[in-house]
């Protein structure tokens, strides 16, 4: 009986010391102050539950092949020691990776990040060198450790007890959900703090990935109220768009050979804009210049955290809810309205990018496009890992402009800012980031001015934005609405009146804007830049949020809860709920 329990406790004893192990790794590479360090005790306790149910998993199928060893000593012996190494390939793995999946993409370890594994790699390429070293290093030497002395402390004891197996699979029944109660264990009760990194670290990453993934619903349609009608009458009661449309004062009407060109940059935060946001990371000199002699509005905001969302609300007005990947539904998308098919055929639509048009499933937002440039269109060595640098992709962009007689939209979406921010033969920034920030600036200078100095800037409008913002280079909380904020310029021919705009806007309302401008029929729920709705909505991996004039309000999906005091009744809900019922039912 005794040796029965004490295999039991062994199980839990080594497991839980492995997911100790895993928070301080976690930490390690994570932390940013001594605060982090001294809160671990609670980062421990407040994770044990959750560490307990992974153990609860893991524990209930040698608890069931043990009750056989006296039977089977040897097969059974066999069969659990190569269980153990299956599982702890799996598990070390993972937890070997948690940390660097946060820091890099500032969420915990989810197959998200599988879409971004194509033909050339990209999503891996984008990791600096020395996470490959440190990464491999330790999952090598916790795996030497384990094979070496975890596999011989787990080894099943010549006397087992069938009834006290019975007894423990109950209390590993126990384990697993959590507790006694009604609900079972879930990814909240790891969270106690408002610093995200802190839940995170808490946050057992088996179990996040296994919530994650076998979730069936993950990309179906957010329901938070009984009827739309409900979510219609708070969006309506919170409305404080513009009554005035600024059109006229801001912009010279457009003829039938006016050009339109939208200017997507990779990764560009607000953060790293001087004229946004100050000197300290200030690294776009040439945006600086275009922001002080256009229409610049200094409250844009991003509707996601990674390209492919924000793509698609720059294209189709649709923002992706949290963990919804909009773009995996080619079917939904095709019987929406979309930018470039709204523009033909009265214009040569063209989009332009440097990459593999395969990364993120983007390539079905550009099918509507007259022209679509990307990787395999360049005859060039001067690449990195995602693909062909600005400089040229930029180059062929102004050139084919230029030279085009038709009345043009063309798109492009830079790429040499973002991850590894290997960028070639330039350096004025420390930071590898910033000086790509730097070196994606210096290229898009170099296309206005050019663009300047032809016949046909007086006739073209541009708008300059950005993909997304970053958690880069100060590593806000993930939720943080800096994070969020981007550029947005119109500048051109086209502009009447250099100013900048206060209220608050959101790229979603881009495309309705150059519809409206150039006298195409928008989405029937499109709000635009020249009458700004004063309301902006991002997500992003577990959380929702609002932001307007006089307040900002962050939604968390996993704790049903808000992170900070609420002041606009549900007003994120309602809208992605209603923006998600117009995408799952065109």
């Amino acid at each position: 009986m005794l040796d029965t329990l004490k295999y039991y406790f062994k199980i839990i004893l080594l497991w839980t010391a492995v997911f100790f192990i895993a928070k301080v790794y976690f930490l390690w590479v994570n932390f940013s102050s001594t605060e982090d360090w001294l809160s671990l005790p609670s980062i421990w306790t407040h994770g044990f539950r959750l560490d307990l149910s992974v153990i609860g998993y893991i524990a209930a199928l040698p608890l069931l092949l043990s009750a056989l060893s006296r039977i089977y000593p040897r097969l059974v012996a066999g069969l659990l020691k190569g269980y153990w190494v299956i599982v702890w390939l799996i598990v070390g793995l993972i937890i070997t990776v948690d940390p660097y999946f946060f820091s890099y993409w500032g969420q915990k370890t989810n197959l998200g990040f599988t879409q971004f594994l194509g033909k050339e790699n990209a999503g891996i390429s984008s990791i600096e060198s020395s996470t490959f070293v440190v990464v491999i290093l330790f999952f090598i030497l916790t795996t030497w450790w384990f094979l070496a002395r975890g596999l011989r402390y787990l080894a099943v004891p010549k006397k087992i007890n069938f009834l006290v197996i019975l007894l423990l699979l109950g209390v590993n029944v126990l384990l697993i959900r959590g507790g006694w109660g009604k609900v079972p264990i879930n990814v909240s009760s790891a969270y106690f703090s408002n610093n995200n990194l802190h839940n995170n670290a808490s946050l057992n990453s088996i179990w996040n990935l296994l919530a994650a993934e076998l979730e069936k619903d993950k990309h179906a349609a957010l329901v938070f109220f009984d009827s739309n009608e409900e979510a219609k009458a708070i969006l309506k009661a919170e409305d404080k768009s513009e009554q005035t449309n600024l059109a006229d004062r801001l912009l010279i009407p457009a003829n039938d050979s006016t050009n339109v060109l939208l200017i997507v940059l990779e990764s560009f935060t607000a953060k790293a804009v001087g004229q946004l946001s100050g000197p300290t990371y200030g690294s776009t000199p040439n945006l600086d210049q275009v922001i002080q002699k256009g229409v610049s509005y200094d409250q844009a905001y991003a509707s996601s955290f990674r390209s492919d969302k924000g793509l698609l609300a720059l294209t189709t007005g649709f923002s992706s809810g949290a963990r919804q990947t909009l773009t995996n539904f080619p079917d939904k998308l095709t019987k929406h309205w979309n930018i470039f098919r709204a523009l033909s055929p009265d214009y040569h639509t063209s989009f332009y990018y440097g990459g593999n048009l395969e990364f993120a499933n983007i390539k079905v937002l550009f099918s509507g496009a007259d022209e679509v440039i990307a990787q395999r269109d360049f005859n060039t060595t001067n690449k990195n890992t995602w693909g062909v640098h600005d400089d040229e992709v930029f180059r062929r962009f102004s050139s084919d402009f230029l030279t085009e007689d038709e009345p043009q939209f063309k798109m492009l979406f830079s790429l040499s800012s973002h991850e590894p921010f290997d960028v070639p033969n330039f350096k004025t920034k420390k930071d590898p980031y910033l000086n790509s920030i730097a070196y994606t600036d210096s290229c898009l200078g170099v296309m206005i001015s050019q663009i300047k100095a032809s016949s046909k800037w007086g006739n073209t409008l541009i708008i300059i934005t950005a993909d997304h913002g970053t958690i880069r280079p100060d590593n806000a909380p993930l939720y943080d609405t800096a994070n969020f904020r981007i550029p947005l310029v119109l500048t051109g021919g086209r502009v009447k009146q250099d100013t900048t705009i206060s209220n608050v806007v959101s790229q979603a309302h881009v495309a309705s804007t150059i519809a409206e401008y150039l006298g195409k029929e928008q989405m029937s729920h499109g709000y635009t830049l020249l009458q700004p709705r004063n309301a902006a909505f991002y997500s992003y991996h577990d959380g929702l949020v609002s932001v307007t004039d006089s307040c900002v309000q962050h939604y968390d999906l996993a704790q049903k809860k808000y992170l900070f005091p609420a002041c606009n009744t549900s007003l994120e809900q309602a809208f992605y709920q209603l923006d998600n019922f117009r995408f799952f039912n065109p």
